[in-house]
């Protein structure tokens, strides 16, 4: 008799994106800045509510079934077509409707940067909540940056820096911390620090996580501020509220 051995759904991950409400963000990706993100699901200059519901419903079904990128565009491109919110590859991004505005939609290359950041910034903040599980246990937290040729100088510069869980450069630099960033934390404990001969890292780090990623998605419940955004955003954020 054959086993199938199947991959468990990644419960943390799954909670913090399951939580997410809806904000429009009708002018650029800014609308919704840094830690806002934990607790609003956007996409820039989808000003429809029902097209960001399917995103987002797309982007939920890749985090809680692991869906391959493919499988995620696959799905999801018929409905935006349908809706007219999808440019094919060699096409002008921005129509001019009837009533005069403008759209501009999704391509291709944005898909697939929606996919990645929301996928690895909720299993970003689920690895972080499981790594406070055990913080006591393995306090010793060691900045992974892969650096190969495709990391960045700033986040090279992290690369092997260890940090107690509790220093404050957690509140920024915890991954991802970028677009399309491959960074991990591993956590060590006391006898695997002592045995690895590094040192703690006491200061600051030396540079900013890229714009808009200079936050912990995991961190702090975030909550925000009404009064920063328009009426259908806001109207949004408080039914979800």
């Amino acid at each position: 008799m054959e086993v199938e051995l199947k991959p468990l759904p990644f419960e943390d991950a799954i909670a913090f994106f399951t939580q997410k409400g809806l904000a429009l963000s009708p002018d650029s990706w800014r609308d919704l800045w840094e830690a806002a993100h934990a607790k609003a699901f956007t996409v820039a200059r989808v000003t429809a509510v029902d097209v960001l519901e399917d995103i987002r419903n797309a982007v939920g079904a890749a985090v809680e079934q692991g869906v391959s990128l493919e499988s995620f565009k696959r799905d999801l491109i018929p409905l935006l077509q349908r809706k007219g919110w999808f440019s094919p590859s060699g096409t002008e991004a921005e129509v001019l409707l009837p009533d005069g505005t403008v759209r501009k939609r999704l391509t291709p290359w944005r898909l697939e940067t929606i996919y990645r950041t929301n996928v690895q910034s909720s299993y970003g903040a689920g690895r972080y909540r499981q790594m406070m599980d055990v913080a006591e246990d393995r306090p010793w937290w060691r900045y992974d940056a892969v650096n190969d040729s495709r990391t960045r100088p700033s986040h090279s510069a992290m690369h092997g820096k260890v940090y107690d869980y509790r220093h404050p450069v957690w509140d920024k630099w915890f991954p991802p911390n970028g677009y399309n960033c491959r960074c991990t934390v591993r956590t060590m404990s006391d006898r695997q620090f002592r045995a690895s001969r590094l040192e703690e890292s006491t200061a600051g780090a030396p540079f900013a996580p890229d714009a808009g990623f200079a936050y912990n998605a995991g961190r702090e419940p975030w909550k925000p501020d009404p009064s920063k955004y328009g009426p259908d955003a806001r109207r949004i954020l408080e039914e979800e509220a």
